[in-house]
């Protein structure tokens, strides 16, 4: 449709007193043609022409005295003195509006978007109706919504660069990084900007991991401006980010320097000595954030997280629970708690609360774009879209659940990593694999679920975790016998070996080294073969040379690109030993003997959940687990026992 198109099409919902169409259809203009001047002045017209001024049924001191009372925690007499007046006068749009603001304030969101709902369909034409709207939204969790209502408000008012702040703010927020870099490219090109639309900008820059531009920016910015210690902290966390712990303690020793009170430096100088294994000195850190306020967000945050990595799952939970109760909308601590609850098998709240994980910025998995409503179990059949998220070894966990889906689709497609392609394909003959957002056929796909949710689904208690446990992927079999043919040895075992994981932020903590695994390489009459998706060839040949004993590789196979040869090769192996990796995520899923080396707390991820050193998740995963965080001695004594009886 042409721009002349829509605007006569607005212009008849307008003519036909829909003015809510109307503005809808000036919001396909504005997108797809942001600096069509003609839309300016058709706004304009159409505000001049239909918006009619609300009644001012309160006084300015009314309305002051309402906020002052809110203040003094006493919201429930500014909302019956409201209804009272509503009452007597239900067609009041600025007592609708209060009440919409006032039932936001005490997070009766449901309320508050009824009024705010009921004041736009009276008043389709006021801009302060749909920000509310959109803060509620917000509030609630509903960002998507909440973009669309900022969208209306800035239909009303194009030149408002405040509107285009919350929005870029919002962007931020939904981890649209992209879209927000776009609009603050344009605002900090204004004259006397504003500091926070500076940070903002930075802010969202470091998200975006744009650190060397955050670093250059703020370094260039100092030179014509007077500089203040949140500019310092943001160059602080770009080389936080960057691991330049160091760096980063400079910078936020200097801010604390100049504010001793600022609690972001406190709590970075925590993350940054935890980052570099000072304990004491973090929580020393936490503790003088907490007592500066003993209810700051980052700060509850991170005392649990403490808790989290030296393994005490249920302190970790509770002091998650209290700083959710303390601090609204704490997405981290509802991606956090739920972690621990599913670990205790808590299904019915890990599963509520993992949903949250989209909104929690140390999630980093992009959330799929589209129209199609979430799949729904009790619905008709369908043709349904499950989507990727998170690592390969979080991928192959899910995949357990494509069978489950059967008896409720027609068609099943799957946008996973290509590598698991000739994988999934052997199990599941009549999938259809979608490559790129762009191969969406939403005429074709009507739902979509990313493969995260699907355990909520099929996954209520601890039963239906052991029928979900045992092996649903196959190896190639043509391949699986000729490495079968070249690996065989008589009287020798073949064990396969997989040491290191190269997760950025935790790899450290779940790896090990050959020499650690000495004890264990010692063993006759096995043979070890390296499953490792990074390049060894030195640390094997050191190894070789050190102590005489090999660790064979098959050079044929890329064990990072090629995982249908990876998953042949474990499952020749008559039993694989293991770190948290994607390697015993595979092993697992084929039901091959495995021995999972786990740390204690930081590393070890919420599903290697164990009883009796039996994996839950997995039936042929054996689990030993650090007594002491960060010694690997215990484990791995165990671990030979473990061996030399099997």
């Amino acid at each position: 449709m042409s721009v002349n198109e829509l605007f006569n099409k607005a212009n008849r919902f307008f003519l036909n007193q829909n003015y809510f169409e109307g503005l809808k259809i000036y919001e396909q203009i504005w997108i797809k043609y942001p600096k069509n001047t003609r839309l300016h002045e058709e706004i304009s017209k159409k505000i001049k022409r239909y918006n009619k001024p609300i009644s001012q049924t309160y006084s300015e001191s009314d309305v002051k005295n309402f906020f002052n009372l809110e203040q003094k925690g006493q919201v429930s007499i500014v909302i019956q003195s409201l209804t009272e007046n509503l009452k007597k006068n239900p067609r009041d749009v600025l007592t609708i509006s209060l009440l919409g603001i006032f039932y936001n304030s005490i997070k009766d969101y449901e309320k508050a978007i009824s009024f705010h709902h009921t004041a736009i369909k009276k008043a389709p034409l006021e801009r302060s109706f749909y920000l509310n709207l959109s803060e509620t939204l917000q509030n609630k969790g509903e960002l998507d919504s909440s973009l669309k209502a900022l969208y209306m408000a800035k239909i009303l008012s194009l030149n408002d660069i405040n509107i285009d702040y919350k929005i870029a703010k919002l962007q931020t927020k939904m981890k649209n990084f992209a879209n927000a870099d776009l609009i603050y490219k344009v605002l900090i090109k204004e004259k006397n900007i504003s500091k926070k639309v500076i940070h903002s900008y930075c802010d969202n820059l470091i998200k975006f991991k744009k650190e060397n531009e955050v670093i250059q920016f703020i370094e260039d910015y100092e030179k014509k401006e007077i500089s203040d210690d949140n500019l310092k902290l943001l160059i602080g966390l770009a080389y936080f980010n960057q691991k330049h712990f160091n760096k980063a303690i400079d910078c936020f020793s200097l801010v604390l320097g100049l504010n001793p009170k600022n609690l972001n430096a406190l709590n970075m100088l925590g993350s940054s000595y935890e980052k570099i294994g000072d304990i004491q000195k973090a929580k020393q850190f936490y503790d003088d954030a907490l007592k500066l306020d003993p209810n700051n967000k980052m700060t509850l945050n991170n005392f649990a997280a403490l808790s989290f990595y030296h393994g005490e799952i249920v302190k970790a939970e509770k002091l998650y629970s209290h700083a959710i109760e303390k601090t609204p909308n704490n997405y981290e601590a509802m991606y956090n708690i739920s972690q621990c609850q599913l670990a205790q098998l808590n299904f019915n709240e890990g599963w509520k609360n993992f949903k949250f994980r989209w909104m929690a910025n140390q999630f980093n998995s992009p959330k799929l774009v589209s129209k199609l409503p979430e799949f729904d179990l009790n619905r008709d059949k369908k043709n349904l879209l499950v989507w990727t998220e998170q690592g390969l070894g979080d991928q192959i966990l899910f995949l357990r659940f494509l069978r489950d889906l059967e008896p409720y689709i027609d068609n099943l497609f799957i946008k996973i990593d290509k590598r698991l392609h000739q994988i999934i394909k052997r199990t599941f003959p009549k999938i259809n694999f979608i490559n790129s957002n762009k191969e969406i056929l939403e005429s074709i796909i009507n739902c979509q679920i990313p493969i995260g949710d699907l355990g909520s689904l099929f996954i209520k208690n601890a039963g239906n975790l052991k029928n979900t446990s045992k092996k649903y992927i196959t190896s190639d079999p043509v391949l699986s016998n000729q490495l079968q043919n070249t690996l065989r040895t008589k009287n020798k075992r073949i064990c396969g070996l997989s040491w290191v994981s190269k997760n950025d932020d935790i790899g450290s903590s779940k790896s090990v080294t050959l020499e650690m695994m000495k004890p264990i390489l010692e063993i006759k009459d096995i043979i070890f073969l390296d499953l490792q998706y990074n390049n060894t060839q030195d640390e094997r040949n050191n190894f070789l040379k050190d102590h005489g004993i090999k660790i064979h590789k098959i050079d044929s196979i890329d064990s990072f690109n090629d995982l249908n040869g990876v998953t042949s090769l474990i499952d020749v192996c008559d039993f694989i030993i293991t770190v948290s990796n994607t390697n015993a995520h595979i092993a697992g899923a084929l039901g091959k003997k495995t021995f999972l080396l786990l740390p204690k707390g930081k590393g070890r991820l919420w599903y290697w959940t164990f009883k009796n050193n039996q994996s839950l998740w997995y039936d042929s995963i054996k689990i030993v687990q650090q007594k002491i965080l960060g010694k690997w001695d215990e484990p791995i004594k165990s671990l030979i026992k473990f061996i030399r009886r099997s």
